[in-house]
Parts: structure tokens; C-alpha cells; sequence
């Protein structure tokens, strides 16, 4: 049987490699895992969404305020008790937020969220093909 220090010497004379250590191999593996596992973060989507707020009569200029005071907000049409907002913007969270956001206005009765789309911000840049224009009958343009 050899003593530790034999083994010791053993391990470390010339001719001889060294094994790694478990923690050289935990290390190596993390990183190659990282690389494999997190690839880089997608193009960041675009949200569309539509509401339909219904409102008190006496709540239309203070939603049109705080609207305005919002730049992925736009009223698209205004009504005395009924309206419909359109909600663009990047994060996907910011949606819901303006959805509490107005609802928690005085007058406000209801916020719908009626239509929710998210579509890489890249795509909407693009430009239509002629052959995916068409008019609301079903007719190119």
C-alpha cells in the first residue's frame, strides 16, 4: 500500500498527467451548457391590442387625457359612454398594465380587451407583397 505522499508524487512526476479535478469538469460543462442553453434573445415583438372602455359620460376628457398622456396609447374613437383604444408597444406587459391603468380611472366602468397580437417588430417593417394586398371585398386593390 503507498503512503499519500507516494501517491502525491506519483501524480505529479513527469511523464504523468494529472487528472482533472471535478470542479475543472463542473466548470467546463457550465460554460459549454450556457453557450448551448442561452442562446441570444429573439427580435423584441410588437403588441397590438385594442380595448373597448365603457365609461361614464363625465369620464371621456379625463380618458382622453390620460390617453394622450400615454405614447403606446391612441383613442381611436371616442364615444360619450363607449370608446375603443388601440395599445402598441413593445413589452408585452405593458398591455394589462394599461388595461388597469384605465380601468381604475373615475367613470370608467369596464375595460375590454378585445383583441391582443404580438409580431416580431422586424416583420412589421417589412413591406406587403402585391398578392397579400387585397381590399375588404376580397379584391386586389
Amino acid at each position: 500500500m503507498s503512503s499519500p505522499e507516494q501517491d502525491r508524487d506519483t501524480q505529479n512526476s513527469p511523464g504523468r498527467s494529472r487528472a482533472p479535478d471535478r470542479d475543472t469538469h463542473i466548470r467546463q460543462d457550465h460554460r459549454r451548457n450556457q453557450d448551448t442553453h442561452n442562446p441570444p434573445p429573439p427580435d423584441p415583438d410588437t403588441h397590438i391590442a385594442s380595448f373597448i372602455i365603457q365609461h361614464r359620460d363625465s369620464a371621456i376628457d379625463m380618458l382622453s387625457t390620460v390617453i394622450a398622456q400615454h405614447a403606446d396609447l391612441e383613442l381611436a374613437l371616442p364615444g360619450t359612454t363607449r370608446s375603443i383604444v388601440i395599445c402598441e408597444s413593445a413589452d408585452r406587459h405593458a398591455v394589462m398594465q394599461r388595461v388597469d391603468e384605465l380601468q381604475a380611472l373615475p367613470g370608467v366602468l369596464n375595460v375590454l380587451l378585445v383583441y391582443h397580437h404580438a409580431e416580431p417588430a422586424q416583420a412589421l417593417a417589412e413591406p406587403l407583397s402585391e398578392s397579400s394586398v387585397t381590399c375588404a371585398n376580397g379584391d386586389p386593390p
